[in-house]
């Protein structure tokens, strides 16, 4: 996944609207770039290219709910979620569930809590909580998942602020968001919990203890230059994120080697922060939602089609076809995001369609450069016609929005809008 600023994430406004909810002037749907654009690359393996073609060919996936011999999704679901969750490969024993609250602070219109939610013996998971002030009975709840964008340094901020943000961070959320969503959640009623996620924020890489000398040849001077440079300022943050970048490939063969995958471990965090927001007594456990961008939106596909206490979501920013990637598109992505062999069984819109009957907004931003184009519409498709043989078509929506790769405040309306319909 490519750092923003690699192509800076332009302030446009505009995004189609639900039936229903306030329009705009500006409104308008787009579709992705034309095919045509990307033409006359070659592929990124070059030679290789056709061997990877004849494999993905060869093990096109088997278990999609479209084929014939599914009729039921509730069948379906039940054969393939344990699929699904085999090839994640990481279930560990959980210690018993609990948080420990370390400090609260008063907002206009919600109380923000920051607590450590116990997750097994080797670590607990720091979070953000923001408990909505006005609460007629029980409330529903919802998972704020925050993105990539190459910035390690920070976990929740993202999408929760604090008084303390510095202008970098406070530069990055207002080109990816616009404003910090998950307030926007709370202050509209929802109980709302932001994980720092594996590698990122206080759990990410502490790359400034690692010694340069030993370190591999190109990023040596990285690290010796970060260790000379001031914790905090702009070239601090630059030196780190490159480093961290670097040592995803290291930390995905670790995961591999000790017989777990990335985005397992991912799922399983955001699942245990479902466990925890379905343990306070102020939310209803029966309206539980998610919503991410990039990186967060494939981690709300990785978790609703893992856990089906999530009612409602909203991937943005992350819904392709992985077969389609393989050409020159998978350059721009994490290792977070593979989870070996499952291609075999699953793609990801088969993934994200086992949430069905849940309700599930997909966000596709139209100037994303990340996708192919053709993958971007035929995901929408594959999901729109899973929902329709269901017999449920009303509980999906696609949409295309003239942005490139963010989740900005009318984008934010329109998830927003879809939550409070289906929870």
């Amino acid at each position: 996944m490519r750092q923003l600023s690699r192509r800076e994430i332009l302030s446009l406004a505009g995004a189609l609207a639900l039936p229903g909810a306030p329009s705009s002037a500006a409104a308008q749907a787009t579709e992705p770039m034309p095919e045509d654009a990307r033409a006359g690359r070659r592929p990124d393996l070059a030679n290789l290219h056709s061997i990877m073609e004849s494999i993905a060919a060869a093990n096109a996936p088997r278990l999609s709910f479209l084929d014939p011999r599914w009729k039921s999704i509730e069948d379906w679901r039940r054969e393939a979620r344990p699929v699904y969750q085999a090839h994640l490969r990481y279930q560990p024993e959980p210690d018993p569930l609990g948080a420990e609250v370390l400090s609260r602070e008063e907002r206009d219109g919600f109380t923000v809590e920051t607590v450590r939610i116990r997750a097994t013996s080797a670590y607990a998971i720091p979070a953000k909580v923001l408990v909505p002030a006005r609460r007629g009975g029980r409330v529903p709840g919802v998972v704020a998942l925050h993105c990539h964008s190459g910035q390690y340094v920070w976990g929740q901020e993202k999408v929760v602020s604090a008084a303390d943000d510095g202008a970098p961070l406070q530069a990055f959320r207002e080109r990816a968001y616009g404003r910090p969503y998950a307030e926007l959640l709370a202050r509209r009623g929802f109980l709302v919990v932001a994980i720092d996620a594996f590698y990122f924020g206080s759990r990410r890489l502490r790359v400034e203890e690692l010694e340069w000398s030993s370190a591999p040849g190109d990023v040596q001077g990285v690290l010796q230059t970060l260790a000379e440079t001031e914790p905090g300022r702009a070239e601090w943050l630059r030196l780190l994120n490159r480093a961290c970048g670097r040592y995803e490939e290291l930390t995905a063969k670790t995961l591999f080697a000790v017989g777990a995958t990335w985005p397992g471990l991912l799922a399983w965090d955001d699942a245990r922060s479902v466990d925890y927001l379905c343990s306070r007594p102020e939310v209803d456990p029966a309206r539980i939602g998610c919503l991410g961008l990039s990186l967060g939106g494939l981690r709300t596909a990785r978790l609703i089609g893992a856990d089906p206490r999530i009612k409602a979501a909203c991937v943005t920013g992350w819904m392709t076809e992985f077969g389609r990637q393989i050409r020159n598109d998978l350059r721009h992505h994490t290792w977070m995001a593979y989870v070996p062999g499952l291609y075999r069984w699953l793609d990801l819109p088969d993934v994200a369609a086992l949430t069905a009957p849940g309700a599930l907004l997909v966000q596709q931003c139209g100037r994303d450069t990340m996708y192919p184009p053709a993958a971007m519409r035929s995901s929408i498709d594959k999901l729109a016609r899973i929902y329709t043989k269901a017999g449920i078509p009303e509980r999906f929506r696609g949409t295309f929005h003239d942005e490139p790769h963010s989740f900005r405040p009318a984008m934010q309306d329109e998830a927003l809008a879809w939550l409070e319909r289906w929870l």
